[in-house]
Order: C-alpha cells, then sequence, then structure tokens
C-alpha cells in the first residue's frame, strides 16, 4: 500500500511539473507573468498597464519592444474613439499598475480608475489548448456618475514590412494610407514597402467582415479573432480594423475595436479576442492569395469551400 502510494504521489508530482513545463498555468518570474505553451509564450506586465510585452513563437518575438518606443510598444488595450486620448493622458489605463490574480489557469489585472473618464480596465489571458490560441478578455467598468461611451480598442504594434489582410466589409477604406491597401477575393489587403511609406502618421480605416485580420511576416501568421461588428456600430471617426505606421518607420499597428456601447453608472462591457500564431506552410504569401485566406479559416474552424 505504501509502495503504490509512494507511486501515485509521484505521479501527481511529475503531472504538476508537466504541467508547469508546458505552461498551462501563468508563471510570474521577476514581477512579470509568463503564459507559455510548447512553441507559444506570452509576456505580461502588471506593472506597466497590463500590457503584454512580449508575443513569442519558437522564442522569437513577434511584438515590438521599448527600444524602439518608449511608450508605444507591445499590445494594450484602449478606450475609443480615438478623442478621449486627444485630451488628458490616460495614463492610469495605459501604463500604470494593474492589481494581479491567478484564477485556476487564467491571469486577470485590474487597473485603476481614470480620474478623468472614471473607466476601470480588467485584462484576462489565458491559454486554450484545443484551439492551440491565447485568449485576451477585457472589460471597461463605468466607475463616473454619468453615463459614458465606449469601445474596447486592442492596439498591437508588430514589426515593419509583411502582408496585413482582413475580409472586406461594409462601405469605403479611408485615411491617408487607405491607397496603399487593395482588394482582392473579397479581402482587404496591405503590404508594407517602406518606400511606400511617406513621411508623418499613416493609417488606414475600414470595416471587416468574419471577424478575424492577420498579418504574415517572416514565414510567421498572426490572426486576430473577435466578434465580428456591423460597420453602424464602430466608435465614432472609428473603424472595426485599423491598420498605423510610424513616422520613422519602426513599427506597424495592428488594431481591432469592438462596438461602440453607452455604459451607465457601474455597468460593463466586456470584449474577447483570441490570437492564433503558426508557422506558415510552403503557400503563396501575396495579395490575393486564396492559400493564405483558407489557411486562416482552418486556423479559426471556419468551414470552407
Amino acid at each position: 500500500m505504501k509502495f503504490l502510494f509512494l507511486i501515485f504521489s509521484l505521479l501527481i508530482a511529475f503531472l504538476v511539473k508537466s504541467q508547469r513545463l508546458i505552461g498551462i498555468a501563468p508563471i510570474k518570474k521577476n514581477g512579470i507573468y509568463s503564459i507559455s505553451n510548447k512553441s507559444w509564450e506570452m509576456m505580461i506586465d502588471p506593472a506597466l498597464g497590463g500590457r503584454v510585452t512580449e508575443l513569442k513563437f519558437n522564442g522569437k518575438n513577434l511584438l515590438t519592444t521599448k527600444e524602439v518606443h518608449p511608450i508605444f510598444w507591445g499590445s494594450t488595450l484602449w478606450p475609443s474613439p480615438q478623442k478621449i486620448w486627444g485630451g488628458p493622458d490616460l495614463v492610469e489605463l495605459d501604463r500604470s499598475i494593474y492589481s494581479d490574480t491567478v484564477l485556476g489557469n487564467t491571469l486577470k489585472m485590474v487597473s485603476q480608475q481614470d480620474p478623468h473618464s472614471g473607466f476601470v480596465f480588467s485584462k484576462e489571458f489565458s491559454f486554450d489548448k484545443n484551439r492551440a490560441a491565447f485568449v485576451l478578455t477585457y472589460s471597461i467598468a463605468n466607475g463616473s456618475d454619468t453615463i459614458r461611451q465606449v469601445a474596447p480598442w486592442e492596439v498591437t504594434r508588430v514589426q515593419t514590412g509583411g502582408l496585413t489582410f482582413f475580409p472586406s466589409g461594409q462601405g469605403i477604406r479611408w485615411g491617408n494610407m487607405a491607397s496603399l491597401a487593395i482588394d482582392s477575393n473579397n479581402v482587404t489587403w496591405f503590404d508594407y514597402k517602406p518606400e511606400k511609406m511617406l513621411s508623418g502618421h499613416k493609417k488606414f480605416f475600414s470595416d471587416g467582415k468574419e471577424g478575424w485580420v492577420a498579418q504574415v511576416n517572416n514565414g510567421i501568421i498572426f490572426i486576430k479573432y473577435f466578434e465580428d461588428q456591423p460597420m453602424e456600430l464602430a466608435a465614432p471617426s472609428e473603424a472595426e480594423i485599423e491598420v498605423y505606421t510610424n513616422p520613422d518607420k519602426t513599427y506597424l499597428e495592428v488594431e481591432v475595436q469592438g462596438a461602440y456601447t453607452s455604459l451607465r453608472p457601474g455597468e460593463t462591457v466586456r470584449w474577447t479576442v483570441h490570437w492564433f500564431i503558426r508557422k506558415l506552410p510552403k503557400i503563396k504569401i501575396e495579395s490575393g492569395s486564396k492559400d493564405l485566406i483558407h489557411f486562416v479559416h482552418k486556423q479559426i474552424h471556419f468551414n470552407t469551400k
């Protein structure tokens, strides 16, 4: 009996250790959390607005670092529309300390209340082993005493270059970079070419369809998958999908937004985005590629013909 108990204890210890090795549960080291599983790893800093500081695939970071820009790097959550950022800088939400708690295999972080908008942000991070995808769930709570309108806005800075694409939605594409994107096979394609990025801030705005946007760089595809929203639910002067390049040509932002919502005092809106990172097989990586479209559909479990 003692021998069986010893074997059982060793087995449990091995399973627990194995679970930690593949990173099913978030692990905190030197103040930074890591969520990893096999080839994938996400690093999140609660002291910097609950920001995703690294997103690694086979050890290679897909996101930009603070060496590229001291403030605008990694991936974060903003309140939309942009006019909220035109006034006071929302430091409490973007880069101040968040409280952190691990609930099972989910890391939850909560911001301080922003003194100007009254918003409180919550961010939950986990890894879905069945889909091999990171799950990011954002919440915006109205802590003010008046009705507030807001849309969740995920801003992710990746390396320059590469091909960004998403199913074309309703209406027209606009912004000073709109002409650099093309439409083919019902998909909008933006092929980053440094020589075409003239001086200044460049951006385009577009409605999407099917709820996904993908970015390919160096044979790796990064897919954001979220609930599709009709164009009329976009925040004023904003869009479901936005792509931005900075004047120094050092990073590219792949931005997605949820529905513009009215929140009464004490109300909260939740919004979830799945992140898929994959190594591409030997297929055509070019604007209009049906192989790329089919590959994305396959990852997010769409039924394609």
